[in-house]
């Protein structure tokens, strides 16, 4: 701060030293003349330090002076080159951690991408679905027919007489064994369009047998003084549901069913008829008569137990009806003799 000091009071004495200067070489203004014509040469320059007085106070009182010292400080204070110097652009490239970033970053990234591939499962799951998918569907493969049932019309000539028709849809339901030793159902539908009728019509019987690539399934028509009725069924079926097993037969002999009036047709939607314990005969939409046919028609129909109309209902409607009426008129009597009685007293 003294040094400080100190050269700015040189600075001020020189700025004082060289405006005294250049107010000599200037021309004189009117006041000087007026000096130099009222005193001589050497007077003029005599009275020096009382000139010098109040030309050194104007000039300290000016700021143009001080306005150069700051700037002059600024100029060598200002921390430029501290500033450049101390400025952490290279440090901050230094340390960035821009290799460091990259190198694990791409590394490591690369690693587990090639453990993920190694140990995916792709392979593993390829082959034991393929394998399993073929030994499930190798032991039970799909029966041949459709797994729709379809209504066909069935018939048995005596000369150019029809004595036995049948229009029906056939499934047979077959038990048979699996491994283990344990049991399981499979369906054969038989097919109209693989399947032909054949038989053969006495006075009492008549039977009716259906051939197909499969096998075959046989019905015999019973003849009594009211009825007619299907005493026997037999059915061979061909067809392997498994590897074990793929030959079914059943057989029955003491059967009483799609029984029906001479001249008249039995008709049933739906019927399920158990030639033995692993082996049933299901009619769809069925109409079967035998003898009596007229014209190749089927007579009036006999429904089965399942398609009777039910009038139980009806008839209960109709007794709870009677019940109300009798008492409204049972109500309506009371009433009118008290009213009746009422007259009588007045």
């Amino acid at each position: 701060m003294k040094t400080t000091g100190t050269m700015l009071l040189i600075l001020a004495l020189a700025a004082i030293v060289a405006l005294c200067a250049s107010e000599e070489e200037k021309p004189c203004c009117p006041h000087h003349k007026k000096a130099a014509t009222m005193s001589p040469a050497k007077e003029f320059t005599s009275p020096t330090l009382s000139t010098t007085i109040p030309v050194t106070n104007h000039t300290t009182l000016a700021p143009t002076t001080n306005h150069t010292i700051p700037m002059t400080n600024l100029t060598t204070a200002a921390p430029i080159t501290n500033h450049t110097t101390h400025a952490p652009i290279t440090n901050h490239t230094t340390h960035a951690p821009i290799t460091n970033h990259t190198t694990p970053a791409i590394t490591n990234h690369t690693t587990p991408m090639t453990n993920h591939t190694t140990h995916a499962p792709i392979t593993n799951h390829t082959t034991p679905m393929i394998t399993n998918h073929t030994t499930a569907t190798t032991p039970a493969p799909m029966p041949t027919p459709p797994a729709v049932l379809e209504v066909a019309d069935y018939n048995v000539k005596k000369g150019t007489v029809v004595c036995v028709r049948a229009r029906l849809a056939i499934q047979l339901k077959i038990q048979y064994k699996v491994t283990g030793g344990k049991q399981s159902w499979g369906m054969f539908i038989v097919q109209p369009n693989q399947t032909t009728a054949s038989g053969s019509c006495q006075d009492k019987q008549a039977t009716l047998k259906l051939n197909f690539k499969e096998g075959s399934i046989t019905f015999l028509f019973q003849k009594d003084n009211n009825t007619v009725f299907v005493k026997s069924i037999k059915a061979e079926v061909n067809y392997p549901f498994t590897n074990t097993e793929s030959h079914f037969s059943a057989s029955n002999n003491s059967l009483s069913v799609f029984g029906a009036g001479i001249g008249r047709s039995y008709s049933c939607k739906n019927q399920s008829v158990m030639i033995n314990s692993g082996f049933y005969l299901e009619t769809s939409q069925q109409q079967v008569q035998a003898f009596n046919i007229t014209k190749g028609d089927f007579g009036p129909a006999d429904f089965c137990p399942a398609d009777q109309p039910n009038y139980t209902i009806a008839i209960a409607v109709g007794v709870v009806l009677a019940i109300l009426i009798v008492i409204v008129i049972i109500a309506y009597l009371i009433s009118r003799r008290r009213g009746q009685a009422g007259y009588q007293t007045l």
